[in-house]
């Protein structure tokens, strides 16, 4: 009698770490997409920079939905019904944030076309407004063309500064979003696959 009670009480106990880590898992798993489904309103999916802003928002936010299902999974293992769920709700997912890395990429370098083409647009248009003042400058204007020709200097300076800064920032904002959903992709989907192939004991 007694060996069965100290039996039951060993297997009581050992289902309480399992269940505080489902309970911080589920919590992890809400907050994520709480935050996920306030960041997409209003949705506008056809806008390259509404994905790519989504995305990084994502990005940043994967690590807690790796962690939420890791411990989810974990609590789960001795409950094949749920387990196996989550297990292939982790493989969809890695599989899902792995094809976001390269609507990352896409969308990254087309903002970035997009901003260096602003760029030249405006600097172009302030160049030809300088190039009239030079040909045919109006009676009120102060400036010398010396003065006129170092203000057409650093407008293509300020212009070629700001080509390439929107292309670090590009750079470095995208290679940063994709080395997360990367790397939170592989490790979904590995969960997934450790959740499929583990049976209870």
């Amino acid at each position: 009698m007694a060996t069965t009670s100290y039996s039951d009480s060993n297997l009581s106990n050992s289902y309480i770490p399992k269940s505080l880590c489902q309970i911080v898992g589920f919590a992890c798993l809400a907050g994520f997409v709480v935050d996920l489904l306030v960041l997409a309103v209003p949705p506008n999916p056809t806008s390259a920079e509404w994905r790519l802003s989504l995305l990084q928002q994502m990005s940043d936010r994967s690590v807690i939905l790796l962690f939420g299902i890791a411990l989810t999974l974990y609590g789960s293992l001795d409950n094949p019904r749920v387990k196996q769920p989550i297990a292939l709700a982790s493989l969809l997912l890695g599989v899902f944030f792995s094809v976001c890395c390269v609507l990352v990429i896409h969308d990254g370098i087309t903002l970035q076309q997009s901003a260096i083409n602003t760029i030249n647009r405006q600097a172009a248009q302030v160049q030809t407004q300088i190039q009239q003042a030079q040909t045919n400058p109006p009676p009120n204007l102060k400036a010398t063309p010396g003065q006129l020709q170092q203000a057409s200097k650093q407008v293509k300076t300020q212009a070629d500064t700001l080509t390439q800064t929107a292309r670090t920032t590009a750079i470095k904002t995208t290679f940063g979003s994709v080395g997360n959903l990367l790397a939170v992709g592989v490790g979904l989907i590995s969960l997934g696959r450790y959740g499929s192939r583990v049976r209870r004991p």
